[in-house]
C-alpha cells in the first residue's frame, strides 16, 4: 500500500539524515543515505537541488530510489505494516539480502527481527560509534513502529 511506503520513507528519511561525506564511510557522498559509490548521477543531481534551495525536491530522488530498490525488491509491500517497516529500514540501512535473511529466521515476529538485526550489527560494527548509532537507530524503529500501531 502507499501509506504503509510513506509511513516507512518517513522513518528512514528522517534516520537517514541529510548530507554525509564521512571519510571512513566507503559510500561517499551520501545524501539522505543514498550513497554516491552506488548512485553517482542521482546524488549529484540531489547535491545540485540542494544547493538551489530545492530540497524537497531532492528528497523525492531519494524516496524514489527507496521505493524502487528498496520497498520493491525487499516486496515489503507484501509484508503487514509493522514488519513492512521493520524490513525496509534494515534493507536501507544493511541491504535488501540481509533484510530479507533475517525476515526468514525471525518467524514473523517483527520484535524478534529487531533483535537479531541488533546481532547482526554487533558482528559487523567496526567502531563502537557504528553500533552506538545503529542500536540508537533500531531502538527509535521499535518506538515508531509501537506508534504506527497505535
Amino acid at each position: 500500500m502507499k501509506e504503509d511506503f510513506e509511513k516507512a520513507s518517513k522513518f528512514t528519511l528522517f534516520k537517514e539524515g541529510f548530507i554525509s561525506n564521512d571519510p571512513q564511510d566507503t559510500g561517499g557522498l551520501t545524501i539522505f543515505g543514498i550513497s554516491s559509490k552506488w548512485y553517482p548521477k542521482e546524488v549529484a543531481e540531489m547535491k545540485r537541488l540542494i544547493g538551489e534551495g530545492k530540497i524537497e525536491e531532492a528528497q523525492k530522488i531519494a524516496i524514489k530510489i527507496y521505493h524502487d530498490e528498496y520497498w520493491i525488491k525487499a516486496k515489503c509491500y507484501e509484508l503487514p505494516l509493522t514488519m513492512a517497516l521493520v524490513v525496509f529500514d534494515t534493507a536501507i540501512n544493511s541491504g535488501v539480502s540481509k533484510a530479507k535473511e533475517i525476515l526468514r529466521e525471525c518467524s514473523g515476529d517483527w520484535k524478534y527481527y529487531l533483535l537479531l538485526r541488533i546481532v547482526f550489527n554487533t558482528k559487523c560494527a567496526s567502531e563502537a560509534t557504528h553500533l552506538r548509532g545503529w542500536t540508537k537507530r533500531i531502538a527509535s524503529l521499535y518506538e515508531y513502529v509501537k506508534e504506527v500501531n497505535k
